[in-house]
């Protein structure tokens, strides 16, 4: 079986030999016809011209041989009787009658005729052009071995012309050819890789044809796949361990919220039951410590609760509309009692929006008890050109922690507050999604730190 190249050359210079044949073939009919009445067309021209020649000073005879010293072009005077009465090639004396010429008798039905045939007169083969007056006929001939060379000559170097395209075609089609050839071997060697697990040593981008290119695509998936089965056990255990370790954190972050109020709840239900004398004033002060650990636990078991029915999706906002000043003052009040001896400034623009306002007060509790709960200085509420701000003078946040700080559960283990689940804020950016708002932080690091969103979409 012939290799590739063999075969490529083989066919190439099969269609190279059908090609000159074909285009020598055609070009030869093609310019013979062309040549023959390029020159049909000038030899009526001249007899037009030679028509309307009016040089008094020479005659007839005189007129025709210059012509044919000149352009060797053979000029014929006849008579409507098919006389000879000038010729520029011979004597006139002794010539036949012109009138059965198959040119003049084309003249005679058609006022112009034409005919290639061989001359008796002057042993030559002539194209014949003549042209019907009402003194005669004026017939002009040109020979044909001259229009020959001229034709020949064009052919010649027309075939010439085309070879060296050809050429140049065979020689760009060598270079396509060692390029395939280069592509292969390429794809050779990434084949013997594959089966030799060599899975690192991937195939080059081919230089040649977009089909290789497919198979080169291909044999790289496969190597990929193979190498990621190869490496499937460690990733499956590595992301076993990865899980189990955020399942550990989210467990301990919970665990971490819910140990306080519970061992409040324990010490002061046990001191109440172990001290049947207990004053009752001190008996009340730690029922109330009871109970407010209770509600902790169940405020954050509702917290804890939202962060994961928020991502089922079943959320939709019921809007009505209110006016922001006064969920702001609701929302004040209800952190005051928590934070007693913190302060919490309104600076508020009066403005009326169209939102679900059970989430909003849900959001802004979250957002302002997360700046109290951080910060020790007053915590600025701001409602400005419709954007709204919570600004707090607390420890800040890194910039490598800002794009962590709102997703479920993430917590910044650095810092020496007590921490929470890492779900307000979380809450927060999935409550303003789903009011098409996006929240943005700006913090520095033991200065403080401003989250804000706008509310120009909501307004109404």
């Amino acid at each position: 079986m012939l290799k590739l190249d063999q075969l490529y050359f083989r066919s190439f210079l099969i269609l190279f030999i059908i090609t000159v044949l074909l285009t020598s073939t055609i070009g030869y009919i093609v310019l013979k016809n062309s040549e023959t009445n390029s020159h049909k067309t000038m030899l009526l021209s001249m007899i037009y011209q030679f028509s309307i020649l009016e040089d008094r000073q020479k005659s007839k005879d005189e007129a025709v041989k210059e012509i044919y010293e000149k352009t060797l072009v053979r000029v014929t005077i006849i008579n409507p009787k098919g006389e000879v009465i000038s010729e520029s090639s011979r004597d006139i004396k002794g010539m036949d009658n012109h009138l059965n010429r198959e040119e003049i008798q084309m003249a005679i039905s058609n006022d112009v005729g034409f005919s290639v045939r061989y001359s008796k007169s002057v042993d030559k083969d002539y194209l014949y052009v003549a042209k019907k007056f009402p003194y005669g006929f004026i017939r002009m001939a040109y020979a044909l071995d001259t229009i020959k060379a001229k034709f020949f000559d064009f052919w010649i170097k027309s075939i010439a012309f085309i070879s060296l395209i050809l050429l140049f075609a065979f020689w760009i089609a060598l270079r396509i050819n060692e390029k395939i050839a280069l592509d292969l071997s390429a794809i050779k060697n990434s084949l013997d890789n594959l089966l030799n697990k060599k899975y690192e040593s991937l195939p080059n981008t081919p230089k040649c044809c977009r089909e290789f290119e497919t198979i080169s695509k291909q044999i790289d998936k496969v190597a990929l796949k193979l190498q990621k089965r190869d490496s499937q056990k460690n990733k499956i255990t590595k992301n076993l361990k990865l899980h189990t370790k955020k399942q550990a954190d989210i467990i301990s972050a919970i665990s971490h919220e819910f140990k306080n109020p519970v061992a409040a709840i324990m010490g002061y239900a046990q001191s109440v039951r172990e001290d049947a004398d207990l004053n009752l004033e001190i008996r009340n002060r730690f029922l109330d410590k009871v109970i407010k650990n209770g509600e902790k636990i169940s405020f954050m078991i509702d917290r804890l609760s939202m962060a994961v029915r928020l991502e089922s999706d079943v959320f939709v906002p019921n809007l009505t509309t209110f006016k922001i000043s006064s969920l702001l003052m609701e929302v004040k009040d209800t952190l005051l009692q928590k934070y007693k001896d913190r302060e919490i400034i309104l600076e508020i623009e009066d403005i009326t929006i169209k939102a679900d306002r059970s989430m909003f007060d849900n959001l802004l509790l979250n957002l302002v008890d997360n700046a109290l709960k951080y910060s020790e200085d007053a915590v600025i509420i701001r409602v400005k050109d419709a954007k709204l701000e919570v600004i707090d003078k607390g420890i800040g946040i890194s910039e490598e922690n800002i794009k962590n700080i709102t997703k479920r559960f993430f917590r910044v283990d650095n810092l020496s507050w007590d921490n929470s689940m890492g779900v307000g804020l979380y809450i927060v950016k999935y409550i303003l999604k789903l009011h098409n708002i996006t929240l943005a932080i700006d913090s520095n690091p033991l200065k403080g730190s401003k989250f804000w969103f706008t509310l120009k979409n909501l307004i109404k």
